[in-house]
């Protein structure tokens, strides 16, 4: 199971002024009874951060909404430049018009959920 998370937040300039309502998105994987966060930092540097049922509660108290899909995990891939990207190839997605988190967000929401 895969779980991409959306926030509204970020500290980096640049997604503040391109991006829409969502500014950062994440990958969580679900392994066996844990869950691992997968943040995008920059190229070529994912953090993998362990997270529990209860700090996910957490984040969405902040303001993270959660798309949970019954998808495998696929190929991650560190080489790539966004967290729209790297999103992207974890759950197999090859579309070039999304690009931004919001942009990710309603493509989910509509064919996939």
């Amino acid at each position: 199971m895969i779980i991409i998370g959306f926030s509204s937040k970020t500290s980096k300039t640049l997604p503040r002024l391109i991006c829409r309502h969502f500014k950062h998105c994440v990958v969580i994987i679900k392994i066996h009874n844990k869950f691992v966060l997968h943040q995008f930092v920059k190229r070529r540097t994912i953090a993998q951060i362990t997270i529990t049922e209860r700090g996910i509660a957490q984040l969405k108290s902040n303001g993270w909404v959660f798309i949970y899909l019954k998808l495998p995990p696929q190929y991650f891939d560190k080489n790539k430049w966004t967290c729209v990207n790297y999103a992207k190839s974890a759950i197999g997605l090859n579309n070039l018009w999304i690009q931004t988190p919001n942009s990710l967000y309603k493509y989910l929401q509509k064919n996939l959920t």
